[in-house]
């Protein structure tokens, strides 16, 4: 007769180590699960995969995010639905990540109305204000409006498209609309930090009386928008009739000569040459027509002003502009140079230094900055030639446009005490209407800070493009895909789901 065999079981030696081992086991797990977390709270990256969001911050950011110590307050003042909120909210996440003192708080206007007239009546806002940044710190703020956040550029749209939008009265040929085709935001996001966390606002002067572009000037010809600019540099920007002055004041730490139609007196160049003698800061943009007689006093400063005009057949553009990216190793334009960004300048003069064997030339740093091509040519007489006067052909082959100038006024002495000077042979570039073209912005944003001594912020801000997709259907083609999305994918379905049942039923 067969005995059944006993059942044989696991032994308090076997069960106590199973749990043992359960326990390691699961302890280990916890404890790489929490070293992971903590690594990943310490050192990880943050990546954008939706396209018009995917952005670096330019190294003049970083290194600002990376210098500031002091904590700045940034309110996004936004409705969540505009357009323009997503791409402001993604930006500063990343500003954000660099720098943990920058505190962000939302507010949206319409959904928070008693947050949004604290927000109003903290900064003295007007009830119009809305979809704006404000950065606060050291009891200053600054507010950047969303209309400064996006570069815009009309487009042609057909009649359909302009119904659409909400233009019931379009024109059967169409029209046109403004599309946003550039984020701005780090550019003034990152003035704005500059504007109100830091201690020094340097004073800039602007030599009037001269027919000189106006720095409040919006029209086309005027320098609006370079004041703007220096602006956002954190400049404070004057107006200097150096005719009513005995002298240039002494709280200007950059002198800025406009484009001068008009010549000045001997006395006006005198004071400019006591202010160079200090130490002084000037920055020269000489007009096409006159050089301001300033033809000495910058030739005793090393330069040489060319009466003629630039020609550069290889790169001249459709409206008579020469676009010049043949720069030379300098502060002012390495940027400009690594980033492969041409300037675009119109009707320009030569800027020679010296050459070597001038006595003058041994008594300062003289350096070229911008050059034509191997083909440029300089004309005399070629802005006179519908009076009768032949152009003359005075020099051919790559010319300098723009040159800088070093000197050191105390002789003999170990001293950062500088003169410093940046003459460009054409003030057009930096006109309303040109100042956006092609690397110019850039190019006055880095003589500036040359000249000012502001080496940090030698770094370049570029627009973020924005894309855009744009689907348009007729009214059948619209009808068709309705039919396919609403009827015949969910037909679709639902049949493969008979099919397989009515399969597993067989």
């Amino acid at each position: 007769m067969e005995m059944n065999q006993p059942t044989t079981g696991f032994s308090a030696r076997l069960r106590w180590s199973s749990w043992i081992n359960l326990l390691a086991a699961s302890l280990a797990v916890v404890t790489l699960g929490v070293a992971l977390n903590y690594y990943a709270h310490r050192h990880y990256q943050r990546h954008t995969w939706a396209q018009n969001l995917e952005h670096e911050l330019s190294p003049r950011t970083e290194q600002l995010l990376g210098d500031m110590t002091n904590e700045v307050e940034i309110t996004v003042f936004f409705d969540r639905t505009e357009s323009t909120f997503r791409l402001v909210d993604e930006l500063l996440k990343q500003y954000i990540h660099r720098n943990p003192r920058l505190k962000v708080t939302h507010v949206d206007p319409l959904q928070q109305p008693r947050e949004a007239r604290q927000v109003q009546a903290r900064y003295r806002l007007s009830e119009q204000q809305h979809n704006i940044v404000v950065f606060a710190s050291n009891n200053k703020h600054k507010v950047v409006s969303s209309a400064q956040l996006s570069h815009l550029t009309p487009r042609q749209a057909s009649t359909s498209e302009l119904q659409s939008a909400g233009q019931e009265n379009a024109n059967q040929g169409g029209g046109f609309v403004m599309e946003r085709t550039a984020f701005l935001g780090e550019r003034h996001f990152t003035s704005a930090l500059l504007a109100v966390s830091g201690n020094e606002q340097p004073i800039a002067y602007c030599l009037t009386g001269h027919g000189e572009h106006s720095i409040t000037n919006l029209t086309s010809m005027g320098y609006g928008e370079f004041g703007q600019l220096l602006g956002e540099m954190n400049l404070q920007v004057r107006d200097l009739e150096l005719q009513k002055q005995p002298t240039i004041p002494a709280d200007c730490q950059l002198l800025i000569i406009p484009g001068p139609k008009s010549e000045l007196t001997l006395e006006e160049q005198r004071r400019l040459n006591q202010y160079l003698d200090r130490g002084g800061r000037l920055m020269v943009l000489l007009n096409h027509r006159s050089d301001g007689g300033l033809t000495d006093l910058l030739r005793f400063w090393g330069l040489t002003v060319g009466h003629n005009t630039v020609l550069d057949q290889d790169n001249t553009l459709g409206d008579g502009s020469i676009t010049l990216r043949q720069y030379v190793h300098h502060p002012v334009v390495q940027t400009l140079h690594r980033e492969q960004l041409p300037v675009r300048l119109l009707l320009p003069r030569t800027i020679s230094p010296l050459p070597g064997t001038d006595p003058l030339a041994t008594k300062q740093k003289m350096y070229p900055l911008i050059q034509t091509g191997p083909q440029g040519k300089a004309y005399q007489h070629f802005l006179q030639s519908n009076a009768g006067t032949q152009p003359t052909l005075e020099h051919q082959g790559s010319l300098p446009v723009a040159a800088a100038v070093e000197r050191d006024t105390l002789e003999g002495v170990n001293t950062d005490h500088l003169a410093r000077m940046v003459v460009i042979g054409d003030s057009l570039f930096l006109s309303n209407q040109m100042i956006d073209k092609e690397g110019n912005r850039e190019l006055a944003w880095h003589t500036v800070n040359w000249l000012l001594d502001r080496s940090h912020l030698l770094q370049t801000i570029g627009p973020q493009p924005i894309r855009t997709y744009r689907f348009e259907f007729r009214a059948n083609e619209f009808r068709n895909l309705a039919v396919i999305l609403v009827v015949l994918m969910p037909l679709s379905t639902l049949t493969l789901g008979i099919l397989v049942w009515l399969r597993r039923r067989t």
